[in-house]
């Protein structure tokens, strides 16, 4: 994705973590959060935007987190 922009941490920091804990992390950096409850799947809108990240988060531990 062009324009992309890279948090000041690693992505792979936000795994295991808790839900809020991660969230405040991505929020300080400037990003906007979209959590995806894996244990009440829904519907995903697929736009890409380079100011979010995604936390998919299973029984409040996040266990993927990625930019889009």
């Amino acid at each position: 994705m062009s324009g992309a922009r890279v948090p000041s941490f690693a992505l792979s920091e936000l795994v295991g973590s808790r839900v809020d804990e991660a969230r405040s992390k991505c929020e300080a950096d400037g990003f906007q959060v979209e959590i995806l409850d894996l244990d009440r799947p829904g519907a995903v809108i697929l736009n890409l935007r380079a100011d979010r990240i995604r936390l998919r988060v299973r029984r409040g531990t996040v266990e993927e987190a990625k930019i889009g």
